[in-house]
């Protein structure tokens, strides 16, 4: 039995780092993959039985997961968010809510043909749209501003909510305990949000005043998430979640605590939970369940998502300063996660012990919706953004550390090449002659936590060091790597390394550009000497071959720029050159070979001004 345990946990986890994968490979939020594994392994082959397996430990484990999944989405959701989010969020999480409980219970009702008692306990189940799923879809489009802020904020502080109103639901319609629903709930959200503001300060100080360790930082983070969880849930009922949530948010707010690390940590744990919990809700699924799905699920689903959240949105950003073209992406975008399965689990099994019917009929219809609105949103979300405007197909920006003579030129170079890049340095005095030469210089430090915050709003795709300091590249290569990922932040060396360069340079955070022999010492004297960097096109006819025949021998080959991004060299990887891309070098500024070179590629492509650099080294 042991065994079986671990096989299948075993199982789980593989087939949520290959859905992981595929999501990223494909540009698709991986949770579509991870349902349908989900099918596959449970329903559809009997091979994972997630309650026979794991039996009462399944739904505390749902529970504590979906805590840290709201502490993590929380943490990134500090009050400068919610004020960004503006009152279109505390509408939402009101008048929008209210508007969604009173109409899907309606719907329900004549839809499905349901009592009213098991209509209002399916309408507080799909209340929620959750951070199981928004948080990773807003993520891979690459969305941002405002409707990113809406999303993720009502996705985050809605599911303590949802699950507040079924509590009270229950009581109300199948348990008769009397209580006030209002003072319920009102008790609810004050014994949550007090334990978890308590939590965030008692962390706060901990951490603060270095109490415990750095190695002991992230798992005390943990344990009083979890013990904050737990002691919330134990005063009162489904308080928890309000607990994590109050306290993600305030620690994220604070200024005290540096607690950047503490996200990172958690960022993993919400990837390893989110992928678990949606494969086990896939394989929990039934062949009775998904055998009593009839044309009025689907209809019920459709009418949730054609009427109800339009009507809610439209309500809510009434003079909101939102677009249209904002609204009508809100509006269909409502995907239903994990904790409402979690939820229409508990209550299912609750309804069963009280004798109640209506089971069958709550999960199947929580599953069609859950279902229905991953699949719409996952696969539907980005070519609707894409229509609507919201994201572009244009290559992402880049950021190049320095605005020296090296840096300076290369930048010119992509720029020349329509690739949007932005020059970052502390030297106001550079920064300020980088831009009266038309560059696009920003200044600031690599230690400042507001730069980083800017370069994730920008969606950066790629960071650069090229500075003479390899201690200032490789701390700021070491700040990117989180923002754009260890694949996407390079550095030039500054000095030639004789003892095992390769070796070392694996040390050192950044992925070292062309070589270990390309410094940049060598770098600027080659542009003191005249050399510049030039941009060439390749094409069938004249590819990666003919060029690197006609490249000079002391030519350095930097990038690729594709139609969808640029490449960088990187040391022990030599750079695939395809036809279609534009090839960047560092080649002589001088006649014979050069000019040969750019005849075949099509005429000159070099920097955007014939006189090259545009600050000082």
């Amino acid at each position: 039995m042991h065994g079986d345990v671990v096989l299948a946990v075993a199982a789980v986890l593989a087939i949520g780092v290959a859905a992981q994968y595929l999501g990223w490979r494909l540009k698709v939020p991986a949770i579509v993959f991870l349902l349908g594994a989900g099918l596959v392994a449970g329903p559809l082959t009997g091979w994972i039985e997630p309650d026979e397996l794991f039996g009462d430990l399944l739904f505390p484990f749902v529970n504590l997961a979906v805590a840290v999944i709201l502490f993590e989405g929380a943490l990134g959701l500090r009050v400068s968010r919610l004020r960004s989010a503006g009152r279109t969020v505390l509408l939402l999480l009101s008048v929008g809510a209210t508007l969604t409980f009173v109409l899907t219970a309606v719907v329900g009702h004549q839809v499905l043909q349901i009592p009213w008692s098991l209509a209002w306990l399916i309408s507080g189940v799909l209340i929620v749209t959750g951070p199981t799923v928004i948080g990773p879809l807003v993520q891979s489009l690459g969305l941002k501003g405002r409707v990113a802020s809406i999303l993720e904020a009502e996705g985050t502080l809605i599911d303590p909510l949802g699950a507040i109103v079924t509590v009270l639901v229950f009581q109300a319609f199948y348990e008769e305990s009397g209580a006030s629903i209002p003072a319920e709930l009102l008790w609810t959200m004050v014994v949550g949000t007090g334990l978890g503001l308590l939590g965030a300060g008692l962390l706060t100080v901990v951490l603060g005043r270095f109490l415990v360790p750095d190695d002991l930082h992230n798992v005390t983070t943990l344990t009083t998430v979890v013990l904050v969880f737990a002691l919330a849930d134990a005063v009162q009922p489904e308080a928890g979640l309000v607990a994590v949530t109050a306290m993600g948010i305030a620690v994220a707010s604070q200024s005290r605590v540096e607690v950047r690390h503490v996200l990172e940590f958690n960022e993993t744990l919400r990837i390893l939970f989110i992928s678990s919990l949606f494969i086990l809700l896939g394989a929990r699924i039934t062949t009775d369940t998904l055998g009593s799905i009839e044309w009025r699920n689907l209809a019920f689903v459709a009418v949730l998502v054609v009427v109800v959240r339009p009507l809610a949105v439209g309500l809510c950003t009434i003079g909101s300063g939102l677009g249209w073209r904002d609204r009508v992406f809100l509006a269909a975008v409502a995907p239903r996660g994990i904790v409402a399965a979690a939820i229409a689990s508990i209550f299912s099994l609750r309804l069963v012990d009280e004798g109640q019917p209506g089971a069958q009929v709550l999960v199947s219809a929580t599953f069609t919706a859950i279902a229905c609105t991953v699949l719409l949103s996952g696969l539907g979300a980005r070519p609707l953004a894409r229509r609507l405007g919201l994201i572009r197909d244009a290559r992402r920006p880049l950021v190049i550390l320095g605005t020296n003579a090296v840096a300076n030129q290369l930048a010119e170079a992509l720029l020349g090449r329509d690739v949007p890049v932005h020059l970052l340095s502390l030297d106001r005095k550079e920064v300020s002659s980088a831009r009266m030469s038309g560059l696009p210089a920003v200044h600031g430090s690599v230690l400042d936590e507001a730069v980083w915050e800017w370069m994730a709003e920008q969606n950066v795709a790629s960071f650069v060091a090229v500075t003479a300091n390899d201690e200032a590249n490789a701390v700021a290569c070491q700040r990117a790597a989180p923002v754009v990922g260890r694949r996407n932040v390079f550095r030039v060396a500054s000095v030639r390394k004789e003892h095992a360069p390769l070796s070392a340079a694996a040390h050192m955070p950044g992925r070292l550009l062309v070589g270990p022999d390309v410094t940049y010492p060598v770098l600027a004297e080659r542009l003191e000497n005249g050399w510049r960097f030039r941009a060439t096109p390749l094409t069938e006819a004249f590819d990666e071959g003919a060029y690197r025949a006609r490249l000079p021998a002391d030519a350095v080959v930097v990038a690729a720029v594709r139609p969808d991004g640029v490449d960088f060299a990187a040391a022990a990887q030599p750079l695939a050159l395809r036809p279609g891309s534009v090839v960047v070098s560092l080649v002589p500024d001088a006649p014979g070979e050069v000019r040969a070179l750019e005849a075949e590629g099509g005429g000159e492509q070099g920097s955007a001004r014939p006189d090259g650099a545009a600050g000082s080294s």
